[in-house]
């Protein structure tokens, strides 16, 4: 799908399912009629992998981001 507004409208006709994070179903689910369902007992978990720019790994910002992202783990 190209949005996650026409997914979102897809699901709510019957025509469709997604995976989305429980957060952005929440907040679609407040205007449309869809539920949201997690994925075995302990839901999905995913990685995020993040991409520097050689000469910007110095930049404070994403170290400070680097720093926080690092300790929600």
């Amino acid at each position: 799908m190209e949005t996650t507004e026409i997914m979102m409208q897809m699901v709510a006709a019957g025509r469709g399912v997604c995976a989305l994070p429980g957060w952005l179903v929440d907040e679609y689910a407040k205007t449309l009629a869809i539920k949201s369902l997690r994925f075995g007992e302990d839901g999905i978990h995913k990685h995020i992998n993040i991409g520097i720019r050689k000469g910007e790994r110095t930049l404070q910002y994403l170290d400070d981001f680097i720093v926080t992202a690092k300790s929600i783990i």
